[in-house]
């Protein structure tokens, strides 16, 4: 009883960090090449998918974000451009990324974050 206790507590525990692991943002996201995705920066791109329920949730705050920070905002669709989320090592929507004019990252989230971390990185985003 106890080994198989001890078992699933296990298995349960490599499931959790490699989910945690699976939601972490992509590492290979640190600069975006912007003329190639038909867009100028400053920016906050989200990457989402025509059935994800948390990227719809997401867009009038993000869309709101980019307003008061006077900075574009747009969406890749990862099912319409696979090649794009494989180019980036997007696995997971929404990604939400923040991008200064030269196209270099100053935030990225795989989830819509609180406490204005958006805002905050959209403001480093312009003075850069």
């Amino acid at each position: 009883m106890a080994l198989r206790l001890a078992i699933a507590l296990g298995t349960l525990s490599l499931l959790a960090v490699l989910y945690l692991l699976w939601k972490r943002p992509p590492r290979r996201l640190t600069s975006l090449d912007l003329r190639d995705l038909g867009v100028e920066g400053p920016l906050i791109l989200q990457f989402t998918s025509r059935y994800c329920a948390p990227c719809r949730a997401a867009r009038p705050e993000l869309e709101a974000v980019a307003g008061r920070a006077a900075i574009g905002y747009t969406q890749i669709d990862v099912g319409e451009r696979p090649e794009v989320a494989r180019r980036y090592g997007v696995r997971t929507v929404p990604t939400i990324v923040v991008a200064a004019r030269s196209g270099r990252v100053v935030g990225k989230w795989t989830a819509l974050p609180g406490d204005g971390q958006i805002a905050a990185a959209a403001r480093r985003a312009v003075r850069r």
